[in-house]
């Protein structure tokens, strides 16, 4: 039997894989990150390199960020989203970050609207796995939730585990996994203030 708190991320991954129509509607082809986040990641990618994307959900941030040129690795812990992502055509391989090894290294990862699924003892894990797949001076972009709220929430597709982070907090931890903020911007969203936060890894 799964521990406590990989039952609850187990558990939102189960209510995506049953609610993955119901969330594409809801999204309606939107990326989740901004245009300007988006850039700034291909921009500061090295040429040929490649961005593994954890979550990729519908797919529309990978979409975004390979028009900008940059080859995209889409990965999603929710068999649905792959298989939603193969009916556009698109290739994504199941990958549960908390459990399943990274193969190969990266220039890029980017990690939107996922961490919020994840409990505080299980950050620095998944940062860490994430930095180590990193090439040295690779880049980061995640967003995630701001507060200090540990709950769930119910809605109409399903019920999702969030936990929140103050800034502070996060880069405290960001910086034990080698990884430093070079980029960030606050923007209104579900629920409150979302940060999306750029950074590098140091070494």
């Amino acid at each position: 039997m799964p521990e406590a708190r990989h039952a609850n991320n187990s558990r939102t991954v189960a209510d995506y894989e049953r609610t993955v129509r119901d969330y594409v509607e809801t999204v309606d082809g939107r990326a989740s990150a901004s245009e300007e986040a988006l850039r700034r990641l291909a921009a500061a990618v090295k040429q040929g390199a490649r961005v593994l994307e954890i979550g990729s959900g519908p797919g529309w941030d990978a979409d975004r960020l390979e028009a900008l040129g940059v080859e995209v690795y889409r990965t999603d812990a929710a068999s649905a989203f792959c298989e939603f992502q193969a009916e556009r055509g698109k290739h994504c391989d199941r990958l549960d970050l908390l459990s399943d090894p990274i193969d190969g290294r990266y220039g890029g990862v980017m990690m939107l609207c996922v961490l919020q699924h994840f409990e505080r003892t299980q950050l620095d894990g998944a940062l860490t796995k994430l930095a180590r797949a990193l090439e040295a001076g690779g880049l980061m972009l995640l967003m995630y939730p701001e507060g200090e709220a540990d709950q769930w929430e119910h809605g109409t597709a399903g019920d999702y585990r969030v936990v929140r982070w103050l800034p502070a907090a996060f880069d405290a931890r960001l910086a034990q996994a080698g990884l430093a903020g070079i980029w960030e911007t606050t923007m209104q969203g579900r629920g409150g203030a979302w940060r999306t936060l750029l950074a590098r890894k140091e070494s």
